[in-house]
């Protein structure tokens, strides 16, 4: 199959519906990528469509793309859930009797005949919510791509309000308080010197590394995948009010932003100093790893980096673990105890101000009792 120049005008259908479809989903990944979206929402773009083209190619007899509708995306929705459920029954381990009984009907719910108006009535298992919101939304990006660039004006979107609605459940979200960030903070400075405690094998320069790193999560609210690609040419001293801090160049955020964030230079002086005289040159990751005798100038997995955290947490008896849970003690952090500005903090963290307040400012009452 050969690419099409001109992708603003290209017949709605050429060959059957899982040929069709694997076109106009490659034709708008591309456009994804050439505008630069941020490396791990494209990835997250593939890995939903691909599941979607699953369930087309497994009713590609029975349907041409002409004919999608609300239906066909809602029944996609319906047993997607169903495959969820299957796994996690197969998969998950200390499940309750009512979260069986659950998802047991979560899981036959694809052998249902009518949900009501278009299937768009469907009981969504909680824990599913985020997945299904997920796929559903790029899906609807994917048709609306495709609506707009076939020269049949071909509409998809005219049935988009007959589409299944996700209701997020609101339920409660970790975050690290002021006195964990403070004590998480407090252990990484001293890191270098009780390591071996917990990591006999370890090395002072990892140790210093993997304090400074997580210092950086910890203090400034940039993202894991953020954290591993600061340089040491990113790191600049500099100071104000008499007192000296280091400027942090982010240069991987989401987005392909840029933006800077500035920490206090009591906390990470020692490992910025030990690091410049141990790295090769500025050009290097501070993440980079030593091998054979010398610097790797490659940045470390994010993972790497978030299970070192929960590491720690676990050592400092913090039962908390996640993804987000020091950029929401972040957030928190610098509107209730800094008392900054909301717009300045949402863009310290590379996030709008209605992001900010959803999702990253937990709990305030009870972080400043």
């Amino acid at each position: 199959m050969k690419f099409i120049d001109d992708r603003s005008c290209h017949p709605l259908s050429c060959w059957d519906i899982s040929q069709d479809m694997r076109f106009w989903i490659r034709e708008f990944l591309l456009e994804k990528e050439a505008s630069k979206l941020a490396s791990n929402t494209q990835k997250s773009y593939d890995e939903a469509l691909k599941t979607f083209l699953s369930f087309v190619d497994k009713y590609s007899k029975e349907n041409t793309i002409e004919n999608i509708g609300a239906k066909f995306i809602n029944r996609y929705l319906i047993e997607y859930q169903a495959i969820l459920a299957r796994e996690r029954l197969s998969t998950a381990k200390n499940l309750d009797t009512d979260e069986i009984k659950e998802l047991q009907k979560i899981s036959s719910q694809e052998n249902k005949k009518v949900f009501g108006k278009n299937n768009s009535i469907f009981a969504i298992y909680p824990q599913f919510e985020n997945t299904l919101g997920h796929r559903l939304m790029v899906i609807k990006m994917l048709l609306s791509y495709v609506s707009d660039n076939n020269n049949e004006e071909h509409d998809f979107t005219v049935m988009f309000k007959k589409l299944a609605t996700i209701r997020k459940t609101e339920k409660f979200t970790e975050y690290l308080t002021l006195d964990e960030i403070d004590i998480i903070v407090d252990f990484m400075m001293r890191w270098t010197t009780v390591y071996k405690k917990y990591k006999p094998k370890g090395s002072l320069r990892v140790a210093h590394k993997e304090s400074l790193l997580l210092i950086i999560y910890a203090l400034t609210g940039a993202r894991s995948s953020e954290v591993v690609k600061i340089k040491l040419s990113d790191v600049t001293e500099f100071t104000h009010k008499r007192k000296k801090f280091y400027r942090i160049r982010i240069q991987e955020g989401k987005g392909g932003k840029i933006r800077e964030i500035g920490i206090s230079a009591d906390f990470i002086k020692d490992h910025i100093e030990f690091l410049t005289s141990e790295l090769p040159d500025s050009s290097f990751y501070l993440s980079s790893s030593f091998k054979n005798g010398q610097y790797i100038n490659k940045s470390m997995h994010p993972d790497t980096i978030r299970k070192f955290g929960n590491y720690i947490l676990k050592i400092l008896d913090i039962n908390k673990t996640g993804l987000h849970i020091f950029r929401r003690g972040y957030a928190t952090k610098r509107v209730v105890e800094d008392g900054a500005n909301i717009a300045v903090v949402a863009k310290e963290l590379g996030n709008s101000v209605a992001v900010l307040e959803k999702f990253y400012l937990k709990h305030q009452a009870e972080m400043i009792s």
